[in-house]
């Protein structure tokens, strides 16, 4: 009995030892025990990427893989602003000559209608290799390891990692300039998995760009001819062998670009993926049948000759690690006033990565990402983002939530002004709130829009979801402050919902937007027809409780007309999907920016780029004639007043058709910890993996210190233990003196 009695309390130390163990291990970090030690950026994501295919890459949650581990010829200075362009593979930016339409050669300020050709000369770094993969593993021989496999090869097979280097001889090889014609082809290939979206719009300025396209889908309709449906595959197309009058590489390290007229903003587009080199090893060997069926292909596994290279990924988790191969380029030595100061020059001339991984995990919900970042286990929230730092400045400013937290660990919320809109869109093709089949319908469509528009109130909503002073405006048109053609105050007011009191837009009457909705024929939000309420759909690619709120908020904006809207949120690549189809009605979105100039906002709107018709960036799938025409003549001029006059009236265009509410122009707001240098926002350059340098030893000495164990769960666990152990003990001994006196009885019996 003496033995037995311990049981208990042995019971009762185990408890106390699993409860000790459990209170001084963090439970809720998203990151392995120790990786906080090593030389790594930790990031998180929203929803996983869908394209990782520089030719089909266009979302802003795809940019920091693509960004890091491809490289376009062209960059944009880390420091300087206004956006500075430079050579990226290049030696620097390209030569550009024009010829008129007979060939002769015309001088750089010669009038762009006299201009019918400008060719671009591009001269590439020396030495670039791309990173090691098994589409380029050749054995000593010579002979490829992995690019005449069959489908019980591939069986099993369902990351890169499944094909082993270490059998190969060679696994990598310079980077050429065909390697960027060969890409060049592909954005009009039908043979790539996913079509490219900017085919709509590069196929009016690449000689023969669209040439390529009608006729490699002509030969690939003809190559399906007659197949079984159900048995669609295709061998790989080798578009090396593919004429192409458009790019050439004149030798291994010349690229040149031939363009239709002039067109000044090209440049910018050099420095976009859609330009990144991508082998024809890598085409080939996932163009391999029964590497689709297993999720091996580029959207899924890029190959590149970026700083990082994608080396595992699933639901929750990508890693991407240094790319052995990279040529290490230097940190820049040149910033803006204050740079120094900050601290963004002391990396000067240092080779780059400065981190050996970045490891980026899902966290869909913005509450523990907040939480997580006050903890320490993300370096920056979304590296892709500047909008995470909104709500951590206000709790700053008014000293409320966790601002004392904030303000002890050191958060960095620098901020900058960044071109980028979000808007709310109607969609042209919709048979309520589109074009409209007659004239007559137009209008009473155009009135509905131009009601909606008025009675959505976008200053309530900058009060609402971003308190703080400067931290977003009213946007008058799609131009963002910051770019040529913007107009403040006043002078760029939307006369369509705004009206100018006391030098300042003020929005119009809700007594106006009901006028107009009774014009539109619906009175008192109903169908002066039959009766019925008008019900109308809205698209939102936010989904959670986090995103509830301004979900709510606009049902309230059409409920102010006796409207109602009826939500379909679901999810970034769903939603997209939605919109590549034309199913939406009434959607939210948004753009940043890919280069500083107007253009890259007014093409948003232009009838070539629409998302049903050309796979374009016209998400509203809008059409006008007027504007085409307008938008022709302004893409082409320099900055000045000829290209502002355009600029207005194509302005003016859109406003009165009110195709969309233009929402409002965010600000922009970094969060970094205090261990991360190098923290300049920005959103214009997706490739700041590689600039930014982490304190390893100070982040690991914060992490233990904001996340010490707390003793008082272990001493309340242990009496909680007690007392359920301590009923049954004295139970347990009450049954073994019981017996104890049974068996005495029976010995004296006996």
């Amino acid at each position: 009995m003496g033995q037995g009695a311990g049981v208990p309390w042995r019971v009762a130390a185990l408890l106390l030892l699993v409860a000790v163990s459990g209170c001084s291990q963090v439970v809720n970090s998203p990151h392995p025990r120790g990786w906080e030690k090593t030389n790594t950026l930790f990031t998180a994501f929203q929803e996983r990427p869908k394209y990782l295919d520089p030719v089909s890459s266009y979302a802003n949650n795809e940019t920091p893989w693509v960004f890091n581990i491809y490289e376009p010829p062209l960059r944009y200075d880390y420091l300087k602003r206004p956006y500075t362009l430079e050579g990226n593979t290049m030696t620097g930016l390209p030569e550009v000559r024009y010829l008129d339409q007979d060939g002769r050669p015309l001088p750089d300020d010669a009038p762009a209608d006299r201009i019918a050709l400008s060719i671009y000369t591009l001269h590439l770094k020396p030495g670039i290799r791309f990173q090691p993969h098994p589409a380029f593993a050749r054995r000593a021989d010579g002979s490829y390891l992995y690019q005449n496999l069959t489908p019980a090869d591939i069986a099993g097979k369902f990351e890169i990692a499944d094909f082993p280097l270490k059998d190969a001889a060679v696994t990598t090889r310079e980077l050429t300039a065909d390697d960027y014609v060969y890409q060049i082809k592909r954005l009009a290939s039908p043979y790539v998995p996913t079509p490219s979206p900017l085919y709509g719009l590069l196929n009016q300025y690449i000689v023969d760009l669209k040439g390529l396209g009608d006729r490699l889908r002509a030969e690939h309709k003809q190559r399906l001819a007659g197949r079984d449906p159900q048995d669609l595959y295709l061998p790989w197309r080798d578009l090396r062998e593919v004429r192409f009058d458009g790019a050439r590489a004149i030798d291994a390290r010349t690229l040149e670009i031939r363009v239709l007229g002039k067109y000044p903003q090209f440049k910018y587009w050099l420095a976009m993926p859609f330009f990144s080199p991508v082998p024809w090893e890598a085409d080939k060997f996932f163009a391999q049948r029964g590497m689709a069926d297993h999720a091996l292909t580029l959207n899924q596994w890029p190959v590149g000759t970026g700083p990082f290279m994608l080396v595992e990924q699933g639901p929750n988790r990508y890693v991407m690690e240094r790319n052995p191969n990279y040529r290490g380029e230097p940190y820049p030595c040149e910033g803006m006033p204050g740079d120094k100061e900050k601290g963004w020059l002391e990396d000067c001339g240092k080779s780059t990565p400065f981190v050996d991984r970045v490891v980026s995990t899902i966290e869909k919900e913005r509450q523990p990402l907040e939480a997580k970042v006050i903890q320490g286990y993300y370096d920056v929230p979304q590296i892709e983002r500047l909008d995470d730092g909104f709500k951590l400045q206000q709790e700053l400013r008014d000293h409320t939530g966790r601002w004392k937290l904030l303000q002890d660990h050191g958060i960095q919320l620098p901020t900058s002004v960044e071109p980028n809109s979000w808007y709310m869109g109607f969609n042209w093709l919709d048979p309520v709130v589109g074009k409209g089949a007659t004239p007559e319908e137009a209008e009473r469509h155009r009135k509905l829009r131009q009601a909606i528009s008025i009675a959505t109130d976008w200053e309530e909503y900058t009060n609402i979801f971003f308190d703080i002073y400067g931290a977003a405006e009213t946007a008058m048109s799609p131009i963002p402050p910051g770019l040529f053609g913007y107009r403040a105050g006043c002078d760029g007011i939307n006369p369509v919902t705004h009206v100018c009191k006391d030098g300042r837009p003020q929005r119009r009457s809700l007594d106006e937007a009901k006028k107009l909705l009774a014009e539109a024929g619906y009175p008192g939000g109903r169908d002066a027809k039959t009766g019925k309420p008008l019900v109308l759909y809205y698209d939102s690619n936010g989904v959670g409780p986090a995103y509830q709120a301004r979900l709510d908020w606009q049902q309230k904006q059409m409920a102010k007309l006796d409207i109602q809207l009826e939500i379909r949120a679901t999810d970034y690549n769903r939603f997209q999907d939605r919109m590549r189809k034309g199913l939406e009605q009434i959607f939210f979105w948004g753009w940043n920016a890919d280069y500083p100039d107007p253009e890259n906002f007014l093409f948003l709107l232009n009838s070539t780029q629409s998302k049903v018709k050309f796979d374009g960036e016209n998400a509203a799938n809008y059409e006008n004639p007027e504007y085409d025409k307008l938008y022709d003549e302004m893409k082409n001029l320099p900055d000045g007043p000829q290209r502002q006059a355009l600029i207005d009236k194509m302005v003016k265009i859109l406003q009165n058709d009110a195709v969309w509410m233009f929402g409002i122009f965010p600000g922009a707001t970094g969060v970094y910890q205090m261990w991360v240098h190098n923290a300049k926002p920005t959103l214009i350059l997706k490739d700041q993996a590689k600039f930014l340098r982490i304190d390893v030893p100070l982040r690991a000495a914060k992490i233990a210190e904001w996340n010490k164990p707390r003793p008082w769960p272990v001493v309340v666990f242990f009496a909680l233990a007690l007392l359920v152990v301590w009923p049954a003990w004295r139970l347990w001994q009450r049954r073994e003196r019981t017996s104890a006196r049974g068996q005495l009885v029976e010995a004296g019996q006996g």
